[in-house]
Protein backbone atom coordinates (compact mmCIF):
# COMPACT_ATOMS: atom_id res chain seq x y z
CA UNK A 1 0.00 0.00 0.00
CA UNK A 2 1.39 3.88 -0.98
CA UNK A 3 0.32 6.55 1.13
CA UNK A 4 0.23 10.00 -0.02
CA UNK A 5 -0.44 13.42 1.32
CA UNK A 6 -1.38 15.96 -0.42
CA UNK A 7 -1.35 19.69 0.95
CA UNK A 8 -3.50 21.98 -1.40
CA UNK A 9 -3.86 25.83 -0.62
CA UNK A 10 -6.97 26.59 -2.77
CA UNK A 11 -10.15 24.75 -1.37
CA UNK A 12 -12.04 24.57 -4.99
CA UNK A 13 -8.86 22.55 -6.20
CA UNK A 14 -9.34 20.54 -3.14
CA UNK A 15 -12.64 19.23 -3.98
CA UNK A 16 -12.22 19.27 -7.54
CA UNK A 17 -9.08 16.82 -6.75
CA UNK A 18 -11.44 14.74 -3.50
CA UNK A 19 -14.28 14.44 -6.65
CA UNK A 20 -11.56 12.89 -9.49
CA UNK A 21 -9.67 10.56 -6.40
CA UNK A 22 -13.34 9.42 -5.66
CA UNK A 23 -13.84 7.51 -9.04
CA UNK A 24 -11.01 5.03 -7.97
CA UNK A 25 -12.12 2.03 -6.49
CA UNK A 26 -8.56 1.78 -5.12
CA UNK A 27 -8.38 5.03 -3.51
CA UNK A 28 -9.67 5.79 -0.39
CA UNK A 29 -9.66 9.62 1.39
CA UNK A 30 -8.81 10.28 4.96
CA UNK A 31 -9.25 13.09 7.33
CA UNK A 32 -6.52 13.89 8.71
CA UNK A 33 -6.39 12.96 12.74
CA UNK A 34 -5.90 16.43 14.76
CA UNK A 35 -3.82 15.73 17.84
CA UNK A 36 -6.07 16.76 20.98
CA UNK A 37 -4.18 18.59 23.57
CA UNK A 38 -3.89 17.26 26.51
CA UNK A 39 -4.03 19.36 29.83
CA UNK A 40 -0.99 19.17 30.52
CA UNK A 41 0.09 20.26 26.65
CA UNK A 42 -2.00 23.53 27.31
CA UNK A 43 -0.20 24.32 30.96
CA UNK A 44 3.28 23.61 29.66
CA UNK A 45 2.05 26.22 26.82
CA UNK A 46 0.80 28.59 29.67
CA UNK A 47 4.05 28.56 31.06
CA UNK A 48 6.03 29.23 27.70
CA UNK A 49 3.78 32.04 27.18
CA UNK A 50 4.61 33.63 30.19
CA UNK A 51 0.69 33.16 31.45
CA UNK A 52 1.27 31.82 35.13
CA UNK A 53 1.40 34.07 38.43
CA UNK A 54 3.33 33.02 41.25
CA UNK A 55 2.81 33.72 45.24
CA UNK A 56 4.69 33.46 47.93
CA UNK A 57 2.39 32.41 50.06
CA UNK A 58 -0.93 31.26 50.14
CA UNK A 59 -1.63 34.78 52.53
CA UNK A 60 -0.69 36.70 49.14
CA UNK A 61 -2.87 34.85 47.10
CA UNK A 62 -5.83 35.16 49.10
CA UNK A 63 -4.88 38.69 49.90
CA UNK A 64 -4.86 39.48 45.66
CA UNK A 65 -7.86 38.05 45.29
CA UNK A 66 -9.48 40.23 47.87
CA UNK A 67 -10.39 37.52 50.69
Amino acid sequence: MTQLTLTINDPKDASLIRKLLAKFDSVTISKPSRKRKTGLDEALEDVAAGRVTRYDSVEDFFQEMGV
